[in-house]
């Protein structure tokens, strides 16, 4: 990289992460770029005044105009591609903070911000008891003035983004309660009367959330999910376009579901059959043990199989899911360190208690999906998904691919890892096939629901229907539907991405061989699909 534009990139990502610190240390904000930068501020919480959101919209054009002049004047292929995805990256930011103005409407990501600020400032490393204990309460002291930002900022907000941080803030109490219990063994005896504080404006935020009159979800994201696929995902494919790639994945499943029922039981539906599988070596297991042996068999297997990279990832901690993310997060998740530091962790959290006042019932048919569906979970997860792709990534010697996450590249890679499991011969029992295959109906009933709801090309009770198609109950299927609308534009990128590829594995995968299809995919960071393509084309030339 030339001098001129690493010193501008470095100045990109260190500004970003002194203006949004917790948003750039956590992959819960994909947005904005994982800065390492944002190391430096585990004391510190964002800042979402408008005068501040106002100058860093003009900052970031600034950066954007800087990075298109460079790009003017570059010919080297790897050069333009990094220059790409840096606008990119901004144009994503910008599409949040400007077209989508979440911080004008979605109470959520200040809840986000503060509590996942809190959390990293007691668990990230430090240099000892004292360092922790003082940037802890230096975040937590800045939590009421955040939320005061909200009071000030929100103006109108989605009925949707309202039900969920009333509920986010239930559990943020309960997260509260708990370090609370844990501050006196640690030594936090100061944390008293910053956690009274928190908690009062904790309610002062539910009083004003529950005096607002929110808005239709279709208002919030038609502008921004249109500008997110073409800017920020640099996608070449149109909407309608995605929704139809959905559409055809959503057809050849359920045929291969009705083959698969007619095989294993004709008498029986295919619904029924997954929903009466439970695979017989788990049934007595509880579930963190059963995900940890399931991590390293996986990581075994893949490591024998293509993924020598295996050996270089970094920690993973299997734990619950924290409190304040319960309602926010699937029943499985990851969350991966900030940087290759040894001290920090990666985190794959299972929710094995649900929030709220959800039935026992519930919780049952929770634990029965998880256990059923424990492999593929895993693998998304961990070996070869989401823990393998981000080890890679965090260790890259290129500072830009190294720092930028992409949703479409994150989420198809996951996705497309579960089907390695059925291709290389994992698992291959018709049972294990028809999970499989009903998880990827599931996949592009999400895209379809995403993009059609946004669009027009699907009512709420066609996404209902799509999902109780699909194998959820009413009750469930409504549930994901408001989750869905929590984050328009991430649900298609399953689909689009694992569809983006499969088009480049059946190209480059079959001439230049799979593991080099792999690699190659994997050590060039999470760009573009058409970027991708370009570097694969230069590699064949040479």
């Amino acid at each position: 990289m030339k001098a001129l534009q690493a010193k501008l990139v470095s100045d990109y990502f260190d500004y970003l992460a002194g203006s949004f610190p917790v948003m750039c240390a956590s992959d819960e904000f994909h947005f904005l770029p994982r800065s390492q930068s944002a190391s430096r501020y585990y004391d510190k919480l964002d800042d979402l005044d408008a005068d501040v959101i106002d100058e860093a919209l003009l900052t970031l054009r600034e950066f954007q105009d800087k990075f298109d002049s460079l790009a003017a004047h570059e010919n080297d292929l790897e050069g333009l591609i990094d220059l790409e995805l840096l606008k990119a990256n901004i144009a994503g930011i910008l599409t949040e903070l400007e077209i989508k103005e979440s911080w004008r409407h979605d109470p959520l990501l200040y809840l986000k911000i503060a509590f996942i600020g809190l959390d990293h400032a007691l668990t990230k490393p430090a240099s000892g008891p004292e360092e922790r204990t003082e940037r802890a309460l230096a975040r937590l002291s800045e939590i009421p003035r955040l939320l005061q930002q909200a009071v000030d900022n929100i103006d109108g907000v989605p009925k949707t983004c309202r039900q969920a941080a009333l509920t986010m803030l239930t559990d943020c109490k309960e997260y509260l309660a708990q370090i609370s219990k844990g501050s006196a063994n640690l030594g936090f005896g100061r944390f008293t009367e910053g956690l009274q504080k928190v908690f009062s404006a904790l309610n002062t935020f539910d009083k004003f959330l529950r005096g607002l009159s929110p808005f239709s979800d279709q208002l919030f994201v038609v502008p921004a999910l249109e500008a997110t696929l073409k800017d920020h995902f640099l996608s070449v494919r149109s909407l309608p376009e995605v929704f139809q790639i959905a559409v055809e994945e959503w057809r050849e499943n359920l045929e291969q579901l009705e083959e698969l029922q007619a095989k294993i039981d004709p008498g029986k539906s295919w619904r029924d059959l997954y929903h009466d599988y439970c695979p017989s070596d788990v049934e007595k297991i509880d579930t963190i043990s059963l995900y940890q042996r399931e991590i390293e068999r996986l990581g075994s297997f893949f490591r024998d199989h293509g993924f020598g990279e295996v050996d270089r990832i970094s920690l993973l901690e299997l734990c619950e899911t924290p409190a304040y993310l319960r309602s926010v997060r699937g029943s499985a998740s990851f969350s991966a360190a900030l940087s290759a530091d040894d001290r920090e962790k990666d985190f794959f959290h299972i929710t094995t208690r649900l929030p709220g006042n959800r039935s026992q019932e519930t919780g049952e048919l929770l634990k029965k999906r998880l256990h059923r569906e424990y492999k593929f979970l895993a693998a998304h997860e961990t070996f070869p998904g989401h823990h393998l792709l981000d080890s890679i990534r965090r260790e890259l010697e290129n500072p830009v691919r190294r720092q930028i996450e992409s949703p479409l590249f994150y989420e198809g890679w996951a996705y497309y890892a579960e089907s390695l499991l059925t291709e290389y011969g994992y698992v291959d029992s018709l049972m294990e096939c028809l999970v499989d295959c009903k998880r990827r109906l599931w996949r592009s009933a999400r895209c379809q629901i995403d993009v059609g709801l946004t669009i027009g090309m699907l009512t709420e009770e066609d996404a209902i229907r799509l999902l109780t198609t699909a194998g959820f109950a009413p009750e469930e299927a409504d549930r994901q539907v408001d989750h869905f609308r929590l984050n328009p534009g991430y649900q298609l990128c399953y689909s689009l991405g694992r569809y983006e590829i499969m088009r480049l594995r059946e190209t480059y995968g079959v001439r230049m061989g799979l593991d080099w299809f792999h690699r190659q995919l994997l050590k060039g960071g999470e760009l573009p699909f058409n970027l991708i393509e370009k570097r694969f084309e230069a590699m064949e030339l040479n």
